[in-house]
């Protein structure tokens, strides 16, 4: 399987859903909170013809280096439902980890991709150290057959590097690694990498399909897309412009149907 499998097209639009802080130990009810924000989002998604999502466990923060296994059974538990309803393919990301969970919940639940954001790359922040994916996931992959879809970031935003790695050997690795796409993001959430930053980036992926992953809006999505063969859009398709507010279906409309 391959992105054109997955999504029909080349250039695509993939948007973000940002879930509500999962609670720890808590009822049902605090959890049915989270999936109905959820699926207006994804609902308001699929109505602004977005072309695929991202379920995101992005408010569950501080992070840690560890995923929290009650953090990791309300995420399923969202996301099945999700992929119930879902007309559109829905990726995992979960914050943060260096094993093989995301693939794992993605296989389980028949989710189309994961996002890996640290593939190849040893690197660090306030959560502490996070390691190269690669091996676990694509073992995994491999072992179990999996048709999961694996997004890779390369110096992912919020992080930094523990080693000095040169953006060019990360690429060649992730794509030897067995890659399906690569992610180039700005420095934290709603920063955009420059369209100079894309060019060099698809320069050195060469066939390797290539997303921008942070600062896309419709202002800038055009210049983007010439370089890159897809966006993932959170903060700038949301109400006011703000991240802790729902996905606002106008924007996505805009955004989507400015694609030239």
């Amino acid at each position: 399987m391959n992105i054109t499998d997955v999504f029909g097209k080349k250039k695509s639009v993939i948007g973000m859903i940002h879930l509500k802080k999962l609670p720890v130990g808590s009822k049902s009810e605090f959890l049915n909170e989270v999936y109905e924000a959820a699926k207006n989002d994804l609902l308001t998604l699929e109505s602004g013809n977005a072309d695929a999502a991202i379920v995101e466990n992005f408010f569950n923060q501080p992070y840690s280096d560890k995923v929290e296994r009650t953090t990791l059974i309300a995420y399923v538990n969202i996301l099945t439902k999700l992929m119930e309803i879902s007309n559109i393919p829905l990726g995992v990301n979960l914050q943060y980890t260096s094993d093989t969970e995301e693939i794992e919940v993605a296989n389980i639940c028949n989710a189309s991709f994961i996002r890996s954001e640290t593939f190849v790359e040893t690197r660090g922040g306030s959560y502490g150290i996070l390691y190269p994916q690669a091996p676990k996931v694509m073992n995994y992959k491999n072992q179990s057959q999996s048709d999961v879809l694996v997004f890779a970031d390369i110096n992912v935003k919020h992080t930094f590097p523990v080693f000095d790695q040169p953006v060019e050997y990360s690429i060649n690795e992730a794509i030897q690694a067995g890659a399906d796409a690569l992610i180039l993001t700005g420095v934290e959430t709603g920063k955009s990498p420059t369209v100079e930053d894309a060019k060099s980036f698809k320069e050195i992926a060469g066939d390797q399909p290539v997303y921008i992953g942070s600062g896309v809006q419709e202002s800038n999505i055009n210049d983007f897309l010439k370089v890159a063969d897809g966006v993932i859009v959170g903060s700038s398709i949301k109400e006011d412009g703000q991240i802790d507010k729902p996905i606002d279906k106008e924007k996505v409309k805009k955004l989507v149907s400015s694609i030239r």
